[in-house]
Order: C-alpha cells, then structure tokens, then sequence
C-alpha cells in the first residue's frame, strides 16, 4: 500500500515544530545570536531593517555647581542611521511520487521526511553560516547557491557581490582603518572620524608574532564594547592548529588538554574568545586566492552588537500534489530576514596566522 499525501501530512505536521524551531541553531554564529537573545523575530514590516549608529553621546551634560548652569542642547556629534534590506529566500521541497507508492508505514513516513525536509534545513543552515563568514556557499551539493545567497549580509569584506540595500560590501575589511575609510558598508561610508571601522591585525607569521597580535586584536575590541566583551572567534583549519599548538604548549599542558577534552574539538577558548574552525575560511579555497584570507585568518566578534531581525519566520507548508513538470507531492519552505551590526569597532578581524 502506497503513502497517501494525507498520511504524510499527518506526520509531517507532528515534526514541523521541531525541524524549524533547531533551524539557526545547528551552526556557531546564529546559534550564538540566538543564545543571546540577538535573533529579533516577528519584526513589524517595511523595506530597510534601520538601527541608529551611535558615534558619540546624542547630548551634552554639565556638572551642576550652583544650579544656574544652562543646559546645552546642542548634540556634539551626528547620529547615523543604518540600512539593510531584508532577503528573502523560497524553496519547494519535492519528493517524487515514486517514492510514495514504492513506500508503507510510519518508519516510510519518518524515513522520507529525514531524506527530503530535514536535510533540506540542515543543507539551509550551513549555507547561511558559509555565506556569513566567506561570501560563498558551501562547496558541494547544497540547497542555495551563492547568487541566491547574495541578498543576506556577510562578514566577509573581501565579498563585494551583494544585490540588496546595504550589502554590497562584506562587513569587516582585512585592511587597517585608514584604508577601509569610504568603503560602504550597511549604506554607511567607513570612518575613522566617526569611529565606524573594524580593528584589524596582520601577522607576519604565527611564531613570530601570532599570540601578541591576536590578543591584542582581542583587548582592542573589547575596549570598544561598551556591552558585552568580544566572545566568539572564528578561524581557517590551519590558523586553528597554531592555535592548538601554543595552547599545548603552555605550562599548564594537563589543564589545557583537560578542558578542550571536556568541550567541542572543533572550539578552542583563547583570552575569553571561543574560536570555532570553519572550513568556510579555508585559505586554500579558489575564491581566498590572492587575498589576505590567502594566509589564514579569521574574525573575532562581540555578539553584542550584532541583530539578526526576521521579517518573516521560517515556514513549512503541507505537502501538495502539484502537477507541473515533474511528478511529485511539494512542500514550500520560505524565510526573510537579514544580519546588521550597530558597532562596528568592537568587531576585528586577522589575517596571516595560518603561516
């Protein structure tokens, strides 16, 4: 006996819940937005996500000595407003009727879902987290591609392919602040004057100058975070074994050993920053190639600052037989959101640590 569209929605239904409430939550970067609380949903509509650049104090106090002091109502400093234009993205998951009639029984049921809605989601989230920190999807067979990516906002600013408001120009540049100064970014020109720009360290090599600059990069954003403190680091495959190495290296060797053991393999915690290793970054990827990602690299980020705002929340439709070109029942997913970052100063990121 064949799987009825009917009998399939039934359980479909009962596992909506649970595919789309773990969706944002199986990678590092928005599983750590949504842990702090960073991921706004149900966000009233327009065209433009706007947060207000803060660049200084919007008023002017005095101290009150006698009580006859005036007031200045005068701002010393401008405060900007930042765009990004929420992106949309829409996909029909099809499972061929074929496997319907072939197929019987609850465990059918559950097997086909796993095989075409689950890893359809699973496929979404590491697109999304690949997009956001290189620019680029990932390689293989995924569910987008990066011209169907090029909408969201990446951190990556090496990345200059973006199609919507605000996210022509990847977020933070590999350059130091003087040189990112008039590069557009979140529709706002970078500049010094105006303290909007990443920190930024360049390492000759890892056993040269490696742990110094990367701390020092840490301390730096951290003395811009007025909130928060810069926790979450991201790193290529090479850059994560210096890393490694120098930890083990320490005199504590048993202490470090032991508490990497009790955590994930892939994290490495380093002067309160948890990096995570990202085969996104890997610097021998074609589109690195003669970049300053070349070397190695990575980010290192105070979530913050950062707001991931949802339009619309993740959807599943019920499956419907839809006769077009191929014989197959359809579910809709769709999705509309975008990233944005109010602080750009308390954000860095590093490049050369991999040699």
């Amino acid at each position: 006996m064949a799987i009825s569209v009917e009998v399939l929605n039934t359980t479909y239904r009962q596992l909506k819940g649970p595919l789309i409430d773990t969706f944002l939550r199986r990678t590092p970067l928005l599983d750590t937005l949504m842990k702090a609380s960073r991921v706004r949903k149900n966000m009233d509509g327009g065209t433009y996500i706007e947060r207000a650049l803060m660049t200084g104090s919007p008023a002017t106090g005095r101290g009150i000595f006698n009580g006859t002091e005036l007031l200045s109502l005068t701002r010393t400093k401008r405060t900007e407003q930042l765009q990004v234009e929420p992106h949309r993205l829409a996909a029909a998951i099809a499972i061929p009727n074929r496997e319907l009639a072939q197929n019987n029984g609850p465990l059918a049921v559950m097997r086909l879902i796993e095989k075409y809605p689950e890893s359809f989601m699973k496929s979404t989230d590491l697109c999304l987290e690949s997009f956001f920190l290189a620019g680029a999807a990932p390689v293989g067979n995924h569910a987008f591609n990066t011209a169907g990516l090029s909408g969201f906002l990446s951190l990556n600013g090496l990345f200059t392919g973006g199609v919507l408001t605000g996210t022509t120009n990847g977020l933070l540049g590999f350059a130091t602040p003087a040189a990112q100064a008039g590069t557009a970014v979140q529709t706002l020109a970078k500049s010094e004057a105006q303290f909007y720009y990443n920190q930024y360290e360049a390492m000759s090599a890892w056993n040269a100058d490696g742990p110094r600059k990367l701390g020092k990069l840490t301390r730096r954003c951290g003395s811009y975070s007025i909130e928060g403190k810069p926790s979450l680091g991201f790193m290529d495959p090479d850059s994560m074994s210096n890393l490694e190495e120098s930890k083990r290296g320490h005199v504590r060797v048993q202490l470090v050993e032991t508490a990497q053991e009790k955590g994930d393999l892939h994290t490495i915690e380093h002067n309160g920053v948890t990096y995570h290793e990202s085969l996104d970054l890997d610097r021998t990827l074609a589109g690195f190639s003669g970049t300053a990602l070349a070397d190695g690299g990575g980010y290192i980020l105070n979530p913050d600052y950062f707001e991931f705002s949802v339009v619309q929340e993740a959807e599943l439709s019920d499956f419907e037989d839809r006769i077009a070109s191929q014989d197959v029942v359809v579910s809709k997913f769709q999705f509309h959101a975008n990233l944005i970052c109010t602080h750009l100063a308390a954000q860095g990121c590093f490049s050369g640590t991999a040699l």
